[in-house]
């Protein structure tokens, strides 16, 4: 099986005992390339991504292995390229029962070319809802538990293309536009619940902070997702920071006027996790708190970090993790519903330290702490764990019922919850990552 665009295309395989076993392969097209036509496409903005030659030994056919990886192949095909278009084409006089297999996997019959046996019938994936459902829909069938009890330890394509010269491929002016955090929140409610968080963590940070191998001051620290500015106002105070040059970025406007008003002390300035508009390798350390899991390209995001990081330099992380959320079962089914539909990725912390190794970062230091509702007027701080009054711990959920749909489902587990004894646990997780010299 041969493909006019094989040398430049996108091919993952599948591998047992140093032998392919499965293979999945995918081209990617700029406006106006001519097979575009040739497939009678209309033109559209962005590129447009074909998915074939999917081919896989007999002897493991019946494992999903092809299907893992054409779900990884798309997730990341997504999350890297963020295209505007994919397709795939079927021939028609001998894989015809393949289009309704095809349809159901989220893609449209649009149109055929050729006759008699040599018709193609084309199908396509195109529009952004369509193209939103196609993304979530394989990146859920990738998360750990699954795809069955050995899911596969899949290379990062955004690696692959930075290394291999085609970082131009990758889509950061596109990304960097996109900020799925901001999208359902009002200035006037958001800085009050930011700055109450803010000091609960950094109680719960200090000692962390203090068990870290921070480099010795002068420093150069860049918090990035920084904000309305306040967190990072008062943890550069912390002694481990003291006198670091500490600048942040932040790409909402109203969010970074804000701490620039605030602090104006302090240098903000317009950036975001995969264009911070800063040198190469110009800083010391680079905090990242709440940022990884609304982003749609974690690995693209690790890659401007290291761009930026000395050899040697810190990557400190602090995000939360819905995959160790535990309380009542109408609860788990709202924030679950959340997690499948919400363009970032929640559950990322479980995931990070691969993604971050494959970049070129290596795991130092790992803490938890779980956030539990209870009955407590103020929080009370234990070894790893921090026991918060209930409303407390409910309004720490309060943005799955922003999500559309989410209304009745969201109202019933809030019910439930104020009217049960039950107790919500969140696990509130801090990574530090070394950068390779």
């Amino acid at each position: 099986m041969r493909h006019g665009r094989d040398a430049d295309g996108l091919h993952l395989c599948a591998l047992s005992n140093g032998k392919i076993v499965a293979a999945l392969s995918a081209y990617v097209y700029e406006p106006g390339a001519p097979e575009l036509a040739a497939m009678r496409l209309p033109e559209i903005q962005g590129v447009t991504v074909e998915i074939g030659k999917r081919v896989g030994l007999a002897t493991h056919r019946g494992n999903l292995i092809s299907a893992q990886i054409a779900s990884w192949m798309v997730r990341q095909i997504c999350e890297a390229l963020r295209p505007s278009r994919f397709f795939l084409i079927v021939r028609v006089s001998e894989h015809r029962h393949l289009i309704d297999t095809y349809a159901r996997h989220g893609f449209t019959y649009h149109t055929e070319v050729g006759s008699g046996d040599d018709a193609i019938g084309v199908m396509t994936t195109t529009g952004e809802k369509a193209l939103e459902e196609f993304y979530l829909i394989h990146r859920e069938s990738t998360r750990e538990g699954a795809a069955g009890p050995s899911p596969l330890s899949v290379p990062s394509l955004v690696r692959f293309l930075a290394d291999g010269g085609r970082g131009s491929l990758l889509a950061v002016d596109r990304l960097a536009t996109e900020n799925h955090y901001t999208e359902s929140f009002t200035l006037q409610t958001e800085v009050p619940r930011l700055t109450a968080q803010g000091k609960l963590i950094l109680a719960e940070q200090r000692p962390r902070l203090a068990a870290t191998p921070f480099p010795p001051a002068p420093a150069s620290l860049l918090d990035i997702g920084t904000g309305p500015g306040d967190y990072l106002a008062a943890v550069s105070e912390e002694e481990p920071l003291k006198g670091y040059r500490v600048r942040g970025v932040e790409p909402a406007p109203q969010l970074l006027a804000r701490a620039r008003s605030a602090f104006p002390e302090y240098d903000f300035s317009d950036g975001s996790a995969y264009a911070t508009g800063e040198a190469e390798s110009s800083h010391d350390v680079v905090t990242a708190n709440f940022v990884f899991i609304h982003l749609r390209s974690p690995d693209l995001a690790l890659l401007e970090m290291r761009r930026i990081l000395r050899p040697g330099g810190l990557l400190y992380v602090v995000d939360v993790n819905d995959a160790t959320f535990s309380g009542p079962e109408v609860v788990r089914r709202v924030l679950r519903a959340y997690d499948r539909d919400y363009p970032g990725d929640r559950q990322l912390l479980g995931d990070l330290p691969r993604r971050a190794r494959e970049l070129g970062f290596e795991l130092i230091r790992r803490f938890s702490t779980t956030l539990r509702g209870a009955g407590v007027p103020e929080p009370v701080f234990g070894p790893d764990e921090i026991r918060i009054g209930k409303a407390h711990a409910w309004s720490l959920l309060s943005f799955v019922g922003s999500q559309h749909g989410l209304e009745e489902a969201f109202e019933e587990a809030e019910n439930h919850y104020f009217a049960t004894e039950c107790e919500l646990g969140l696990d509130l997780e801090t990574q530090v990552y070394r950068l390779s010299g």
